[in-house]
């Protein structure tokens, strides 16, 4: 209802209430007013110094020389930053400059006066929008960025700043420095691993070659070709080892038909047997008996030592391939008699015992011939013969020689040829690990190099550096505090407070003001309206009011302000 009332009140009683209520609209602009001009000419002035530096690209192109620096620009910036403002090189800057000795009057600089430093530096990057190179669309890019310093004295925030810009560049310029050096050192250290480990494969691998030499997968092939050769070359000598034997055994055979000696002739014809037939004679002889009777009989004691003095006089032994020739004729005749008579025939049983006892004999004689040791042999015919079967004899033990020689070579050809995938397998393994070694190691060696050169670029600051294109200047207005923008906010909160003051006292105020809102409660309007008469006791009262306004007014003017001056130191 009220409200209501107040919404359809004409203007004049809007000043009626301004009228009636203008101590609640005055006393917080009294209280407000004065202290925001307290306020705004009380805060000390603080002048900014600003400089701008930009992060400039490499002087040489990239294409001819690539940094070891790939960090993001605004990244870098904030890296020195927290390498510039620490509290070792902020207390330095604030012991050289005499910062802040005007508020707490103490030449060695705690926390708090590096916290309150910190606060006066203000760093902002300056970004944009460039092409990515990469993905070809636009980016936001951070190309420089401001460094400002406050202070409440002009000249000491330009000469703040510049120290602090004389910081960033040469941090800048060190870090670079010595990111490139290490770079070029860790390549240097790992180039130089790398050559150790190639050493070390390079020797493997000459160990590997030496110890399978002809053995190696490049020789595979020839390895092949060379075994081939080797079983041709075999069966050729194989082929003529064979026609050897079979010339040999034609020798031997020819050889024991013939006597070693030449027939002798008697005065009527006759022909003389030699002593060597003799001795022959007497030997088959004496196996023939052999076969018919005991050992202690007459015939079989004569011709044991007959052969015997025979043996002694012509000092041979027996004849191993007479005793052969021997043996193959009484093993077909007793082949013929087994065709004929049984097994225990006297015949057959004879044969036999003359077969055990000639392979009694060859087994005794072994390989010696009979004309070598014995008597020197003068049939030209016999003598020929030998002479043909020394010399096959011969050409098969060189064709021995040969063929165990040339079957080691084939065994060792296949023993290498057999063994190749296993040694091909180590080989690669080696090989493999010293070609992975050898790129490493030249990728390593085209790092470092350009490390080196990217590391002299630094060095002579012709890589991204930091330039300052705009230095500090002397400040000529301060930034803070703003004087106009707290006056007018003092004046806006005053009239705010007191106008809804006002509102708040007309609300909750029960009491009847005015002819329109008695003819409302009434529902009749008055015969006359009389206006309020001030009495003397009125006039003191308000003269009393106002006194106890000013003075409350003073003293929160001096309460406010001394807490203002203290806030600020």
């Amino acid at each position: 209802m009220a409200d209501e009332q107040l919404q359809i009140r004409p203007v004049s009683e809007y000043l009626d209430v301004v009228k009636r209520r203008k101590f609640w609209l005055l006393v917080p602009a009294i209280i407000i007013i004065p202290l925001a001009l307290v306020i705004a000419f009380g805060l000390p002035a603080s002048y900014q110094s600003q400089a701008t530096i930009l992060i400039q690209e490499q002087e040489v192109p990239r294409d001819f020389v690539r940094s070891t620096i790939t960090s993001y620009a605004a990244q870098r910036v904030q890296v020195t930053s927290q390498r510039v403002l620490t509290s070792e090189n902020i207390a330095k800057i604030i012991q050289k400059f005499q910062l802040y000795q005007y508020v707490e009057g103490d030449e060695a600089p705690d926390s708090r006066l590096v916290a309150k430093f910190r606060q006066n530096v203000q760093l902002d990057l300056v970004s944009a929008e460039v092409i990515d190179p990469r993905s070809g669309r636009p980016t936001q890019a951070t190309i420089a960025f401001t460094l400002a310093f406050k202070s409440p004295r002009p000249e000491m925030a330009q000469a703040v700043t510049d120290e602090l810009v004389t910081l960033f560049l040469n941090e800048n310029a060190r870090e670079r420095t010595e990111q490139a050096a290490s770079t070029a050192d860790f390549l240097e250290s790992e180039a130089g691993r790398m050559n150790a480990e190639l050493l070390e494969l390079e020797q493997l691998l000459a160990d590997f070659k030496s110890a399978n030499e002809g053995n190696l997968p490049e020789l595979y092939n020839r390895n092949l070709v060379n075994l081939e050769n080797a079983r041709r070359d075999m069966v050729a000598l194989q082929l003529r080892s064979s026609e050897l034997e079979k010339r040999k055994f034609e020798l031997a055979s020819r050889m024991s038909q013939i006597s070693p000696s030449a027939p002798v002739y008697t005065s009527t014809g006759d022909v003389v047997m030699s002593d060597v037939d003799r001795f022959k004679a007497l030997q088959a002889e004496y196996r023939r008996k052999v076969a018919l009777y005991r050992d202690n009989h007459p015939d079989l004691i004569r011709l044991k030592r007959e052969i015997e003095t025979l043996q002694s006089e012509l000092g041979i032994g027996a004849d191993a391939d007479e005793l052969r020739r021997q043996l193959r004729e009484q093993q077909q005749r007793l082949a013929d008699l087994e065709t004929r008579y049984n097994d225990s025939h006297q015949e057959v049983v004879s044969t036999r015992r003359v077969i055990e006892q000639l392979e009694e004999s060859i087994r005794l004689a072994g390989d010696a011939n009979i004309s070598s040791d014995g008597a020197v042999a003068d049939n030209p015919a016999y003598i020929l013969l030998q002479g043909e079967l020394f010399s096959v004899e011969s050409e098969l033990r060189t064709l021995v020689g040969r063929q165990q020689e040339l079957q080691r070579v084939i065994d060792e050809y296949e023993y290498k040829i057999n063994s190749a995938p296993e040694v091909e397998k180590k080989y690669q393994a080696l090989l493999r690990d010293y070609d992975n070694a050898t790129e490493e190691y030249r990728d390593i060696k085209t790092k470092q190099r350009e490390a080196i050169v990217a590391m002299n670029l630094e060095q002579e600051q012709k890589g991204e550096h930091f330039a300052v294109i705009e230095p500090p200047a002397l400040p000529q207005d301060p930034v803070s505090p703003n004087r106009p923008a707290i006056i007018f906010l003092g004046m806006i909160v005053a009239i705010g407070l007191g106008g809804g003051l006002v509102v708040l006292r007309e609300v909750t105020d029960s009491a009847i003001h005015g002819v329109r809102q008695l003819t409302l409660e009434m529902g009749e309007a008055p015969l006359v309206a009389i206006p309020y008469i001030e009495n003397d006791i009125d006039i003191m009262n308000r003269r009393r009011t106002w006194t106890i306004a000013i003075v409350a007014l003073a003293a929160t003017v001096l309460v406010v302000s001394f807490t203002t001056y203290s806030f600020i130191q």
